[in-house]
């Protein structure tokens, strides 16, 4: 933790990209990846055979890309584009698979995009029978996807309930019409209250939304016009989360106009509308920066200690080995966060010739795993005791954050103040999952 800023060091947070012209990576601290890295860690989950297992599939495709969007994407129309990707997300299966010693069970699936829902019926259809031919799936693996809603229909909502996907995340970024417009992405407050109501109608278990922060046009007044429009519609969690314009990582971004951009001050005011509103509503705060209703997983892991914080963001479990397939996708294995090849050539390329997709890496030792171990523990509970941590540790970690205001240290333990709560997300959180990545 840097004393000064208040963000994560070096070696936990993504900060400048390390990457070739066409490839977005984890972060100063990112290596290439060799087979032998990768082997190892596999070598060490294969023993595992308890271990709980995640798989993130990347579906990137697109109709079209809005300024907002960062994201490794691509915006395809052609089928056979499409077809090739799901015919080598197969063998990137198999080669998953066997690196972790055959058909595992998965705790979790989750797809990311992209846009998952630009795929046909028949494109996901096949997707889900590669996934069931390589993985073990059961009654009790949470499925969960997330959807453009300006390509969501009843028909498909339907759909992907029978292939057994029970969580939702509708990807907004915002319901305010002007905002919309700066970033080019359109859907209706009618839109958005005819998805929910036929996702409700069709029983899936959780259905949730994104909020960011720092869009192009938006103001604490129109923020707070928006909170009381998501409120009316009931998600069951909320995702709030800060724009970045990066438009030397996502060169589309540069078309976003600095000058339109909320201000640090402003964004503190748009978080304070978010934590309110939803608080206002009956929504639990979970971690730093999702409101959830108190019967939702995430609030209930929250309230029972097992809330977890990975590559995919807030699970219920605390331990959680990620497994990314698809262009870009991300991974987390003990010790290991690691991003596949982004370049959707050069993915095609290492797949045809049987080789794991994995780009670049974050390879953490011990001292950097407990960190992390730590410092989500806190997201997390909000607290942690301070027994099992050195006094060296406490002063690299924790006291930082004492003196910023952002921490309060008490008798056996250190708990995250309300200061810190509110500010925190700006600082630890970010609408890009490569950024994100802890």
């Amino acid at each position: 933790m840097n004393s000064t800023t208040g963000a994560w060091s070096s070696s936990l947070v993504a900060k400048s990209l390390v990457r070739s012209s066409e490839t977005a990576s984890l972060g100063d601290q990112a290596v290439r990846v060799s087979a032998d890295l990768i082997q190892s860690f596999f070598t060490q989950l294969r023993a595992d055979k308890d271990a709980e297992l995640a798989l993130n599939v990347h579906l990137p495709f697109c109709p079209s890309r809005c300024l907002s969007c960062d994201r490794v994407a691509v915006v395809a129309h052609r089928d056979e584009e499409i077809d090739r990707y799901i015919s080598h997300l197969e063998k990137e299966l198999m080669l998953i698979a066997e690196a972790v010693d055959g058909q595992r069970g998965l705790a979790r699936v989750h797809f990311g995009g992209g846009s998952p829902n630009h795929l046909s019926e028949l494109a996901l259809a096949t997707v889900f029978s590669h996934i069931h031919r390589h993985f073990s799936i059961t009654d009790a693996t949470r499925i969960s996807m997330e959807l453009n809603p300006r390509r969501t229909s009843r028909a498909q909502l339907n759909f992907l309930k029978g292939l057994g996907v029970g969580q939702l995340k509708l990807e907004v970024r915002d319901v305010d019409a002007k905002v919309q417009q700066e970033i080019g992405r359109i859907h209706s407050l009618e839109l958005l209250e005819d998805v929910i109501s036929i996702a409700h109608g069709v029983n899936f278990e959780s259905l949730g939304m994104d909020y960011l922060i720092g869009l192009p046009g938006q103001t604490a007044e129109s923020c707070e016009q928006s909170v009381a429009a998501m409120v009316s519609l009931s998600p069951d969690w909320l995702v709030c989360l800060p724009f970045h314009r990066r438009e030397s990582v996502f060169p589309h971004q540069i078309a976003v106009e600095a000058q339109h951009l909320p201000s640090l001050a402003d964004r503190l005011a748009m978080f304070n509308h978010v934590q309110m509103g939803f608080d206002d509503a009956g929504y639990e705060w979970v971690g730093l920066n999702v409101f959830a209703k108190p019967e939702q997983e995430l609030s209930v892991a929250q309230r029972t200690g097992s809330l977890g914080l990975n590559v995919l963001g807030y699970v219920p479990e605390q331990s959680l080995s990620v497994l990314g397939v698809g262009l870009g996708a991300l991974s987390e294995l003990p010790g290991l966060i690691y991003q596949n090849e982004a370049n959707l050539a050069s993915w095609h390329t290492l797949i045809d010739a049987g080789l794991l997709s994995a780009h670049s890496a974050v390879v953490s030792d011990e001292s950097e795993i407990l960190r992390r171990k730590v410092l989500r523990g806190l997201i997390c509970r909000q607290s942690l005791y301070s027994a099992a941590l050195s006094s060296a540790q406490e002063a690299e970690w924790l006291l930082p954050l004492v003196d910023q205001g952002f921490v309060i240290k008490e008798q056996t333990d250190y708990r995250l103040t309300e200061m810190g709560r509110s500010a925190l997300p700006h600082m630890w959180a970010d609408s890009s999952p490569i950024f994100r990545t802890l």
